[in-house]
């Protein structure tokens, strides 16, 4: 027997302890020879395997061998490193570890540093085995006595694995701290380390606050982490990324004179970070001011910053310091100065306040300042323009503004790009979807071209994509029932092509593969599952859509079912449902007319489809429940109110299709992987159903951007009456937190406005319930449908805002959500562009209320606008 097939057999035995003890037996050349065979008898087990994933209990056995028996230090960690052997980083996983350390101990120290080091360069911060790698990096790093790897890699996984209460004793604490303000991905790692500190009980508290805690210990230089942290604050980044930051700042709780230390890199903060780390600078300059430590041109400087600020709160914050030391620090031409360029702010209690600002410092200033006021307050509204004359002279009104748009721009329909025309072209495609970023309709597109050039050019199609078919995902990992619906398309498509022995004893998926999940999700994965039995076997994909919207010009499908009766090609059921759900609504008679001489079952079914238009519309209710629903489980989900969506048919519908025609779901937290912004292309000529299946996936409680502006987009671009799903979906794209989100959804607002099929009533009423459920925030829905108004779609914002108000509007005594005094001035803005005469519900109750919040006078002037469209 020789050294290998010892080790061999305890591998496959699957006991680690046995290959520890035989491996620690080999003299060099048993090593060379176990070495030589491991990754060989890898190949073999993954290939064995049933899905193509190696089973769990050969990972340990394998690990040990190669870390026993490679010899050098470069490949040993590239063994140790490979991802069918990762780790995960769970108590019950890692006994490995020490492991690993007594099958080396007879290895030079130099070796294991090295090792160390190397698997430290492998760590990424967003790798899955980040935390697994870096326990397997420290632990050969403390068995030689090295000194910490210096990689980013290494220092992300200390901050995200290590307990923050053992730091004291901690071996890397000297040389890692440093780094955490230096090595990207740290902020990310730490940002939700208050969180953890709450649900995970064996931390017994948080690293912001070990670290404060060691510094006023003076274990760690308190200095250094305040100006670790203010480093970090210039380097920039998401607030996700400086919120541990911000944290740990805010813990150290820096002195007046430390403050003051560092007050020109506080002012550098101030016009463009992240509000937090903004708020934190301006708190920063004001201990720095109260101390007399902050100049004249510091002061102008930050003066200058702030008041240019988006956020209003901050803006607020520095209108308040300003209006405070004017005449303390005798700077009131100063500030005066600085605060009229909140004259041009879009709130207009933020004009209101700096008007009162100017006014109030008005006997102080000098000439050329004064001068300055009246020529910022021209563009102020006339209340305020009187206010600003009476004190400072008069004041000549701007000319008028520029003529805004009389309506949205026109809906231009979204292109397809051509399709493609070569070989060479496809080739060429094939090599950019494997290492982009999955998008539906390239994804189709390539689709498309490869099943016609597998049927009338197979063996030419291989030729073309065999160079850069490396490492393909065949059936075992794409249909697998844990891999998400949008992944592995092209491997699964070019992998039947170039293997279709492999692909065949997949043709008839096993009972295990039907994933569960939403229903277009289920209906895609049938889709997938097909496609490999469909390659080199048909002519073309029915299904390949013609449009951008997703739709099929009729005759194009009715040609494609011609070329398969004339190959006498049986196409796919499920791409034949998916052609079908892909006509237009508007009938064809030429069309239909010609799928009457098709001959073949599916040509029936077309046929039938395009004469009658396709299955009815069901109908689609959306709700919100106030009482708990009952769970699968027998447990209740907690929290309501819940909102609900329910799909009915109304008519017959074709065998296939019901479950995407009778469904109901919960809209609450219930992210899909699937990509939702591409499932209303599936549905094309259902707009509100592909809503109702998209809205369960749309609402996340912490805000995720998961393409909820897309979806909106898409629907918009689809064809089908558009009711409260959409609107839902639409609204709460509008009133994301992410910007990109909200762009991609006044898009949407434009191309429904300027289609007619707008649903605003609907849409107003669900900003509202979803501001009532504490879904969104209508101050964002205020930017966007602000936004929707510049570029001309007053009359729809206005219905939307008509519809949101009596939802929003306080009762006495109660808060209004933020953004409703907003709300209340854009609605102003729109009636009078509209002429509207709405009477609003509650709204003259909250305009009768009298004193001068900005609520009730915004309120009082939205009903004088209405009233004088009815008078």
């Amino acid at each position: 027997m020789t050294a290998w097939d010892g080790v061999r057999a305890a591998i496959d035995a699957k006991d680690p302890g046995r290959v520890m003890s035989l491996v620690m037996r080999l003299d060099d050349a048993g090593r060379r020879e176990v070495a030589d065979a491991l990754p060989r008898r890898l190949r073999e087990l993954r290939a064995a395997a049933e899905w193509g994933f190696l089973e769990r209990g050969y990972v340990e056995p394998l690990l040990l061998a190669g870390a026993g028996t490679i010899g050098g230090a470069a490949a040993a960690a590239n063994w140790l490193c490979r991802r069918e052997l990762a780790v995960w980083a769970h108590p019950r996983y890692l006994g490995v570890l020490p492991a690993l350390e007594k099958v080396t101990t007879a290895r030079p120290g130099e070796w294991r540093a090295d090792v160390g080091r190397r698997i430290a360069d492998r760590i990424r911060g967003a790798d899955e085995r980040r935390d697994s790698l870096w326990l397997m990096a420290a632990a050969f790093v403390r068995s030689a006595g090295a000194e910490a790897p210096g990689s980013d890699g290494f220092a992300v996984g200390w901050a995200s694995v290590t307990d923050p209460s053992g730091l004291a004793d901690d071996p890397f604490l000297d040389a890692l701290v440093p780094r955490l303000f230096e090595a990207d991905g740290v902020g990310g790692a730490l940002a939700g380390d208050d969180t953890r500190a709450r649900w995970d009980h064996d931390r017994k508290t948080t690293w912001a606050a070990a670290l404060a805690g060691l510094a006023a210990a003076g274990r760690l230089d308190r200095a250094a982490l305040i100006d670790g942290c203010v480093s970090r604050f210039l380097r920039g980044g998401t607030p996700h990324e400086l919120r541990f930051f911000v944290r740990l700042h805010d813990l150290l709780d820096p002195s007046g004179d430390e403050a003051a230390a560092r007050v020109r890199d506080h002012v550098r903060l101030l016009p463009s970070a992240p509000s937090t780390v903004a708020d934190l600078a301006l708190r920063q300059v004001r201990r720095a001011d109260a101390l007399g430590r902050l100049d004249g041109d510091l002061f102008a400087e930050a003066a200058g910053a702030l008041v240019f600020r988006p956020e209003k709160k901050l803006v607020r914050a520095a209108l308040t310091w300003l209006d405070r030391t004017a005449r303390t620090r005798d700077r009131v031409d100063a500030t005066v100065r600085a605060i009229t360029t909140v004259f041009t702010a879009e709130a207009f209690d933020l004009r209101e306040r700096a008007v009162k600002i100017a006014v109030k410092h008005a006997g102080r200033v000098g000439g050329a300042t004064r001068e300055t006021v009246r020529d910022a307050a021209a563009d102020l509204p006339e209340e305020l323009r009187t206010a600003i004359a009476a004190v400072y002279g008069e004041v000549d009104a701007a000319p008028g503004p520029a003529a805004v748009p009389s309506g949205p721009p026109p809906f231009v329909a979204p292109a397809l790009p051509a399709p493609i025309a070569s070989l060479a072209e496809l080739a060429e495609e094939f090599r950019a979807q494997r290492s982009a970023v999955f998008a539906w309709t390239a994804t189709e597109r390539f689709l498309a071209a490869l099943v016609e050039s597998a049927f009338t050019d197979p063996s030419g199609t291989r030729d073309a994509l065999l160079p850069g078919a490396g490492h393909l995902h065949g059936t075992g990992r794409a249909l697998h029932p844990h891999t998400d619906a949008r992944h592995y398309w092209v491997d699964l498509a070019v992998h039947a092509l170039l293997e279709p022995a492999a692909t065949a004893a997949h043709d008839e998926p096993p009972r295990r593969t039907k994933a569960g999940g939403p229903p277009l999700r289920r209906f895609l994965i049938r889709r997938k599952h097909e496609l490999p039995s469909l390659v080199g076997r048909v002519p073309l994909l029915l299904s390949a859509p013609t449009e951008g919207s997703g739709h099929i010009d009729p005759m194009v499908l009715v040609a494609r079912l011609e070329r398969h009766e004339a190959a006498g090609a049986e196409p796919g059921r499920a791409d034949l449902l998916q052609a079908l759900l892909r006509i237009p609504r508007d009938a064809d008679p030429d069309a239909a007319a010609r799928a009457k001489r098709l001959t073949t079952e599916a040509g029936r079914t077309l046929a039938r489809a395009l004469e009658s238009g396709g299955p009815p519309d069901p109908a689609v209710e959306c709700r919100w429940v106030d009482e708990p629903l009952p769970a699968g489980d027998g447990h209740r989900p907690a929290l309501p109110p819940v909102g609900v969506v329910t799909v009915t048919p109304t008519g017959d519908v074709p065998d296939g299709l019901a479950g995407l025609w009778e469904h109901g779901a919960a809209f609450t937290a219930q992210p899909d992987p699937g990509g939702t912004e591409s499932w209303p292309a599936l549905l094309p000529s259902h707009r509100e159903l592909a809503a109702a299946h998209v809205l369960p996936h749309q609402i996340d409680p912490y805000e995720v951007s998961a393409g909820q502006g897309a979806t909106a987009l898409a629907l918009a671009a689809a064809d089908g009456p558009a009711g409260a799903a959409t609107a839902t979906v639409l609204a709460y794209a509008l009133a994301h937190r992410d910007a990109r989100e909200r762009a991609d959804a006044v898009e949407a607002f434009l191309a429904l406005t300027a289609r007619g099929h707008l649903p605003g009533g609907e849409t107003g009423t669900a900003i509202g319930d979803l501001a009532r459920t504490d879904r969104v925030k209508p101050n964002r829905a205020v930017r966007s449908l602000t936004e929707a108004a510049d570029a001309g779609a007053h009359a729809g914002v206005w219905q939307v805002i008509a519809a949101a108000l009596p939802h929003l509007l306080p009762a006495p005594g109660a808060r209004a959500p933020s953004g409703v005094p907003d709300l209340l001035a854009l609605g102003s803005r729109t009636a009078e562009a509209v002429r509207a005469r709405d009477a609003v519900p509650g709204l003259a109750e909250v305009a009768a209320r009298g004193g001068s919040s900005r609520l009730v006078t915004e309120a009082a002037r939205l009903n004088r606008v209405l009233s004088e469209g009815r008078a």
